[in-house]
Order: C-alpha cells, then sequence, then structure tokens
C-alpha cells in the first residue's frame, strides 16, 4: 500500500523542491553540501570519474569503446556527459575498468555518504578499504560492526524520540 501522506515522507527525508534543466516538472531532491548539483553536473562528475580510471589504466577510448562494444565516438559521449549512462553500462565499465560502482556514485553525489563532506570521504575510504579485504578478514569485521550497531540500537533505545538517528 502506498503512502498516504507523501509530504511527511518528503519532509523526513529533508527533500526539497527543485527544478532541474534535464526534468520538464518540479523534483524533489536532498541537498548536497554545497546546495543540490543538478543532474547535469552529477553526469559531468561521473564523466570526468570514467575518463580519469580510463587514463589511469593507460587506455584509450578506442580500446574501451571495443570492449564495451560500441564505437569509440559513441562512447566518448560518455565521458563528455553527452550521453546518459545507464546503470547497466556503468556496471559493465566497473568490470573492465576495474572500480566499484559505489566510487562512481560518491564521484556524482558525495552528499549520500554523510552529512558532511568530511564525513562522506572518511565513509569513502573505509568502503574502499572493505572492498580490498580478504573475504576471512571481512566476515570478522561485520561481527564486530553489527556488534557495535547493536550496542548502538541499545544506546538510541534510552535516547528521547527526538534524538534519535533518521532511519
Amino acid at each position: 500500500m502506498a503512502i498516504k501522506d507523501i509530504k511527511t515522507y518528503i519532509d523526513k527525508r529533508g527533500l526539497v523542491e527543485t527544478s532541474d534543466s534535464e526534468v520538464d516538472k518540479p523534483i524533489w531532491r536532498r541537498p548536497g553540501f554545497n546546495g543540490i548539483r543538478s543532474l547535469l553536473e552529477m553526469e559531468e562528475e561521473l564523466s570526468r570519474f570514467l575518463r580519469e580510471r580510463r587514463d589511469g589504466l593507460n587506455l584509450n577510448r578506442e580500446q574501451v569503446g571495443m570492449m564495451v562494444g560500441l564505437h569509440h565516438e559513441i562512447y566518448a559521449r560518455h565521458e563528455r556527459a553527452g550521453a546518459k549512462l545507464r546503470v547497466t553500462r556503468l556496471l559493465h565499465l566497473a568490470e573492465l575498468l576495474n572500480f566499484s560502482p559505489v566510487e562512481a556514485v560518491y564521484a556524482a553525489a558525495p552528499h549520500m555518504f554523510g552529512e558532511s563532506a568530511e564525513e562522506a570521504e572518511v565513509k569513502m575510504k573505509l568502503i574502499r578499504r572493505m572492498l580490498d579485504l580478504p573475504s576471512s578478514t571481512a566476515q570478522h569485521l561485520l561481527m564486530i560492526i553489527e556488534q557495535l550497531s547493536s550496542d548502538n540500537r541499545s544506546e538510541d533505545s534510552n535516547r528521547p524520540a527526538d534524538a534519535k538517528r533518521p532511519e
């Protein structure tokens, strides 16, 4: 069943009504660290991220285009934010250019990772470290984090309702 009061949902998540050149109607977004980054700006950051990854591996657009199954000029549109990048294409590029899709999301929308740029950067560093861990170490770390999380939930239950972290 759908939420009956969408205004409460919007308010609870800190969304604000805005406009964007990519969309004809008003949209709701969560502001970033410096206001609301347009959808085009996010595409440009994603494009910059892809270009830097490709350059860092000493690959040219023709080589990446061939591996993706596109003419290099078509692929180049992704690196110039001239073509929208589908999630499936992003996942394919992550396989080819050896990055986590989470890193690409962080490049485009770091505000999704924390309340401040500093917090987001710390969390992204942690994510990168976790991705490089051997399986057994990751399992041990998960057990520690789950224990810490359950401790925090116990502490949260003792706090006043207005002091609890948003879900």
